[in-house]
Order: C-alpha cells, then sequence, then structure tokens
C-alpha cells in the first residue's frame, strides 16, 4: 500500500511538473505574467471552493471509517455476553449458544472479513447467523433468573444481527462514481490553471506546481482509502472479534 501511494503521489508530481516544462516552453513567460494578478484571484476563489469541497468529504468517510471501527467492537462484545450468559440454562442450550458464539467469531475472522474488501459478506457467517435466531426461540425458561438472563441474550443476539448488517453496509464505499468523477476532474482543472502561471524562472513554478499536485493527489488517495474501511492501510481489523475469542477462553485463528 505504501508503493502505491508512492506511484500515484509521485506519478501525478511528475507528470504535473512535466506538463508545467512543456507549456513554459511553448507559451512565453510574457504571455503567462500579463495575467498573474487576475489569474491569482480567479485561482484562489477555485482552490478555496474545491479545498472546502475536499474537506467536506474527508470529514465524511473519516466519521464513516470510525463508526465501522466502533461498530466491530459492539458487534463482537455481544458474543462473550451471549456465551457466559448461556450457563445459566440447560446443558443442551448452553453447550450450542457457547458453539454458535465460538463459531460466529471464528467464521467473521477467517471466512467474511476477507470477503469485506469486497464490500460481500460471507455465506458461513449468514448461516450462523440463522442458527443462532433459531436457536434464541428454542431455549427453555424455567425460573425467573433464567427469564432475566434470556431477556439479555435475545437482546444480544438482535445486536449482532443489526451490527452486523451495519458492518456489511459500511463495506460498501459510501461516495458515489460521479462524484468521484467531479472530484478528480476538478483537482486536475486546478492543477491545470497552475500551469499557465507566469514565473521568470522554471524551478519555483515547478515547485508550486508539484506542490499543488503532491496535495491534490494525497488528498483525493487518502479519500479513496478511508471510503474502503476494510481495506488498505486505513483497514479496520477484526482484533474486536479476536478479543472476544479471549474472552471465551478460545485460541485464535490462525493468521
Amino acid at each position: 500500500m505504501l508503493l502505491q501511494s508512492v506511484l500515484v503521489v509521485g506519478g501525478t508530481v511528475i507528470v504535473s511538473v512535466l506538463a508545467a516544462y512543456i507549456v513554459t516552453k511553448l507559451v512565453p513567460f510574457q504571455a503567462r505574467a500579463k495575467y498573474n494578478e487576475v489569474s491569482g484571484y480567479f485561482f484562489a476563489a477555485c482552490g478555496a471552493f474545491y479545498a472546502i469541497l475536499v474537506a467536506f468529504v474527508v470529514v465524511a468517510v473519516w466519521e464513516d471509517l470510525g463508526a465501522a471501527r466502533a461498530n466491530t467492537y459492539v458487534e463482537a462484545n455481544a458474543l462473550p455476553g451471549l456465551y457466559f450468559a448461556s450457563t445459566a440454562f440447560s446443558d443442551k442450550d448452553k453447550a450450542a449458544f457457547q458453539d454458535i458464539a465460538v463459531a460466529y467469531a471464528r467464521a467473521v475472522i477467517v471466512d467474511e472479513w476477507p470477503l469485506l474488501a469486497e464490500g460481500k459478506g460471507s455465506p458461513k457467517v449468514e448461516e450462523v447467523a440463522k442458527k443462532m435466531r433459531r436457536a434464541i426461540v428454542q431455549v427453555e425458561v424455567t425460573d425467573a433468573r433464567q427469564e432475566a438472563l434470556y431477556s439479555a441474550m435475545i437482546e444480544r443476539v438482535n445486536t449482532i444481527g443489526s451490527a452486523r448488517r451495519d458492518r456489511l453496509n459500511e463495506a460498501v464505499p459510501s461516495i458515489p462514481r460521479f462524484f468521484w468523477v467531479g472530484l478528480i476532474v476538478g483537482g486536475a482543472l486546478l492543477i491545470g490553471f497552475a500551469l499557465f502561471f507566469g514565473t521568470e524562472r522554471f524551478l519555483p513554478h515547478a515547485l508550486m506546481v508539484g506542490v499543488l499536485a503532491m496535495l491534490v493527489s494525497a488528498s483525493l488517495l487518502f479519500t479513496h482509502l478511508m471510503d474502503h474501511p476494510f481495506t488498505g492501510a486505513a483497514a479496520v481489523s477484526p482484533e474486536a472479534f479476536r478479543i472476544a475469542l479471549s474472552q471465551m477462553g478460545q485460541p485464535l485463528p490462525l493468521p
């Protein structure tokens, strides 16, 4: 992922500087310099608008990334509660729910997490979730203590189900394609406009264009990474489910 980031950002900078060099050779300095003052105001206004737009998108996807990470702990934290609450019931119900809780955590880590990078869920996890819902309605409650624990178990089963649905929804990118087209085209136009500023020496012009290209490409790249919370350098890990397995006294699956 680091190599990909270097290639994307570095490639954009190199192409932008080469474009600036070509413009310098084709358009005389005097022809560009006489429009610097007017162009500067227009460039500042366009740059400010684009920066606000990108900042709005970055904040939105950053919040989504944080919500995705927090949601995994909501889902995983319900599993140990279900595991230990089942000890108050018959051996049959206890064994069923403890096996289900462990199987669910393992299936999420091993089977579903790799699929989240593609925005998909695991049929195996779905099957365990269905088994969990069928098991909860078959529990036999015999006293007031079990009734209280049974209510808590139902709440945890519902929490697991709703949190998983949220997780699968969060695995799908939230920024529409047409919006990405607008961001990329807007960034390209902003960099392209900077190519025609008139500077007597090429080096300052190249530095200005290179820094602008680096900021624009890096911002878009980081936005793209955060918009895919289960893949890339900023990916949410299944650590919450590993912790849940440890709390249930189970060995962790091999990486």
